[in-house]
């Protein structure tokens, strides 16, 4: 008998680990280079199918873990280059689906320090910034909820807000929104929204998204809050008795909290999260852990 998948995932790539990233109020100095290797764990069995969250014993508890390598490098005192690569794999602890695993999309930024305003001793800075992604493996991303990744190439603007009080403790703020372009699956027809499709196209829904950490951070020492939350602009949701589909409409709230130590070169981050309302997606706990490694380079003149 043909297993019954209900469930669906996010992997959502925890971002405030390294020394500066694209959804932190940090930037790193001209010509200064930070190199983060980090591991993700992402599990969960329970989801929400539509607005009702189920369980479904045939896969019971699916879990994606990721190695990603992550540098970024700035470019003047002002703009920064960030760029990351994960690899990915996807097992469930019942049931006989395999799962996947590869290297899933490669994501470059760029990170502009807009205003920065330092009366006194306190802080206030905006920055916008560009970030595009496009897998660089040949990924199944009709395989949810195993797939590594939905293989559609990204582009995405964002705006981030930090203000720092003398004491240290800070609040960032930061919206933003993503395109994504329509992928091909290996199958002539689908059904969306209720409808029949002859194709093998599927026009993937944008994200908007918007984030807050609220934390302290004092010479070597980050440490935060975190409040997360995306939502795609259309979709549907996922049928009874079907497997899900990229196109269904995503949503998340996550909480969490991190902390990183970084020394002259070397750093260590860790963070926490979970899910705690959603739709279409997994309630995720996710853990992520990593080294850094900050040095500057010198071009001789």
């Amino acid at each position: 008998m043909k297993n019954k998948l209900y469930t669906i995932v996010f992997t959502l790539l925890s971002f405030s680990a390294s020394a500066q990233t694209p959804a932190d109020g940090l930037t790193m100095n001209h010509r200064q280079v930070c190199i983060a290797a980090l591991y993700g764990n992402n599990a969960w069995d329970q989801y929400w199918e539509g607005p009702v969250k189920i369980t479904n014993a045939n896969i019971g508890t699916v879990t994606h873990q990721s190695a990603m390598l992550m540098g970024a490098v700035g470019l003047t005192e002002r703009l920064n280059l960030i760029a990351s690569l994960p690899y990915i794999t996807s097992q469930a602890s019942q049931g006989q689906f395999a799962g996947q695993q590869g290297i899933q999309d490669l994501s470059l930024w760029l990170k502009y320090r807009v205003f920065d305003l330092a009366p006194g001793k306190h802080s206030f800075k905006v920055f916008a910034l560009g970030g595009l992604s496009a897998p660089v493996s040949n990924y199944v991303p009709d395989f949810l909820p195993f797939c590594i990744g939905l293989g559609s190439r990204t582009a995405t603007a964002r705006a981030v807000i930090d203000y720092q009080l003398p004491q240290g403790i800070y609040l960032t703020l930061r919206a933003g929104h993503t395109w994504r372009s329509n992928i091909f699956i290996d199958r002539d027809a689908y059904q969306f929204d209720g409808k029949l499709y002859y194709t093998n196209e599927v026009p993937m829904p944008n994200i908007a998204e918007g984030g807050a950490l609220l934390g302290w951070r004092k010479g070597p020492w980050v440490t935060a809050l975190t409040l997360d939350h995306f939502t795609c602009r259309s979709g549907d949701d996922i049928r009874p008795n079907d497997m899900p589909f990229p196109t269904n409409l995503m949503r998340a709230s996550t909480a969490g909290i991190m902390g990183k130590y970084q020394g002259q070169h070397w750093g260590i981050t860790l963070a926490a999260s979970q899910v705690f309302a959603g739709r279409n997606v997994g309630q995720s706990r996710m853990l992520q852990g990593g080294l850094l490694y900050l040095f500057q380079y010198n071009t001789g003149k």
